[in-house]
């Protein structure tokens, strides 16, 4: 399953006034057995895994989070989104 995005990384201000940038990354979900694995093509490393598609996305999200996380507090950059487009498509064959 692939979820929709946008292209976004926006700057606003938390309740506190503090500055946050929102960073937007497209992820895929697939079924794995009895559980589902997330992950974005541009994050490698990065996944997330739940019961549910739902829980899936939560631990991406949050792995997501960590990442960035880490890259500001070790002074690497942090990744941009690379893909442009994404979609799902069906092709018959006969």
């Amino acid at each position: 399953m692939l979820l929709k995005w946008r292209k976004i990384r926006r700057v606003d201000k938390s309740l506190s006034g503090r500055q946050m940038t929102h960073y937007t990354y497209p992820i895929a979900i697939e079924k794995d057995g009895k559980q589902y694995y997330a992950y974005s093509e541009d994050l490698p490393g990065v996944y997330g895994l739940g019961a549910s598609i739902e829980e899936a996305k939560t631990s991406i999200l949050d792995a997501i989070r960590i990442y960035i996380l880490q890259c500001k507090k070790t002074g690497r950059p942090v990744p941009a989104a690379r893909t442009v487009y994404s979609e799902t498509v069906s092709v018959a064959i006969e």
